[in-house]
């Protein structure tokens, strides 16, 4: 996904990023978006879909309507910045869906949003997909979004 002067760092040797949306679909107020579009020449947005990894938390059917308006608002708003399409997949594992399109997209950094609250089979999984791309010899780069609500909220 090719991005514009607004979705590209600096000057220099490029690279391509995949920036992980989760439960974060929005680019204003996203520190990871904010942060690989400072860092990264080419940025990749991703969001994987993977229900079942959720357990009995399954998404019902307003919950799945929500979340496909909340992708096509997303998608526009990337475009707007620049992006090309907001890259999606359907997975039963998000670990493994995220390293395939770390690797067929060419990537050296992965950029994401921590979760905070999040049920343990989704953490677990998660955490390990961090330590799978970090002995890959990538860079990881988890952003505290915490932070923002920390600031604004005193």
């Amino acid at each position: 996904m090719s991005a514009s002067p607004s979705m590209s760092g600096g000057a220099g040797e490029r690279t391509r990023t995949v920036v992980w949306f989760r439960r974060d679909l929005r680019v204003e107020d996203n520190p990871a978006l904010a942060a690989a579009a400072r860092t990264a020449g080419e940025v990749v947005p991703a969001y994987v879909w993977a229900p079942e990894e959720d357990g009995p938390y399954y998404p019902g059917r307003v919950s799945r309507w929500w979340l496909s308006q909340s992708l096509k608002h997303l998608d526009a708003s990337l475009r707007r910045l620049g992006a090309t399409r907001l890259v999606t997949r359907r997975s039963t594992d998000t670990v493994a869906a995220l390293l395939e399109l770390v690797r067929s997209t060419g990537a050296t950094h992965l950029f994401f949003n921590h979760l905070y609250g999040s049920i343990p089979p989704t953490y677990i999984s998660h955490s390990c997909l961090w330590l799978f791309i970090y002995f890959l010899g990538l860079s990881v780069t988890p952003t505290p979004t915490w932070l923002r609500f920390l600031l604004f909220s005193v």
